[in-house]
């Protein structure tokens, strides 16, 4: 588990594939109607702040967010909101991120020139490359600010496919995995 803290109102922290395991949860299980998910988010912010060595008023309005990760982990940020002129009540918000990106790609020549593309963003985009039958599938999880510039991205230099936990897992399981985590900058310097 890596616990950061972003400012004084986002705490960010990244799950891995084996954290989940721990926590006994996967990312498609996590729901905030679900007495799991929120046992599980309380046991992680309760580590937050032990790590961060600060108190996280939880009383607040809060925002969580949890997007996958191209690893089988996932990414939660904790984000308390502003008070509103209203009578605030304790409320929380689970948002579920649907950001990874998988494209399809049968050239190496169209593989290295989209992710040099990538790595030009100089955003640090988690990547992960895997092969199967002479094909290439680029899994990506941009950042929100750079989803539909990367999804374009995609687009020109393969076949896009369709947005689901479904793809990422299927691509995981049965294509082989070339590089892991910085795909993008691995190849860009081909």
């Amino acid at each position: 588990m890596k616990i950061e803290s972003q400012n004084d109102f986002r705490i960010a922290v990244k799950l891995s594939k084996d954290d989940l395991t721990e926590l006994d949860i996967t990312y498609d299980e996590l729901d905030y109607a679900n007495i799991e998910t929120r046992r599980v988010l309380w046991t992680v912010l309760d580590e937050a702040r032990q790590v961060l060595g600060r108190e996280i008023n939880i009383s607040e309005r809060m925002m969580i967010e949890a997007v996958p990760e191209t690893d089988g982990g996932c990414s939660i940020f904790f984000t308390v909101l502003p008070k509103s002129g209203k009578k605030d009540i304790r409320g929380f918000t689970l948002k579920k991120g649907q950001d990874i990106l998988v494209c399809e790609l049968e050239s190496a020549d169209d593989l290295i020139n989209l992710a040099g593309r990538l790595y030009a963003l100089d955003n640090g985009i988690k990547s992960s490359l895997h092969m199967e039958n002479g094909a290439y599938r680029l899994v990506a999880c941009p950042d929100l600010k750079d989803f539909f510039t990367v999804e374009a991205m995609f687009a020109e230099y393969g076949e896009l496919l369709p947005q689901s936990d479904l793809t990422v897992a299927k691509t995981r399981e049965r294509w082989k995995t070339l590089a892991d985590g910085d795909a993008a900058r691995q190849l860009a310097g081909l």
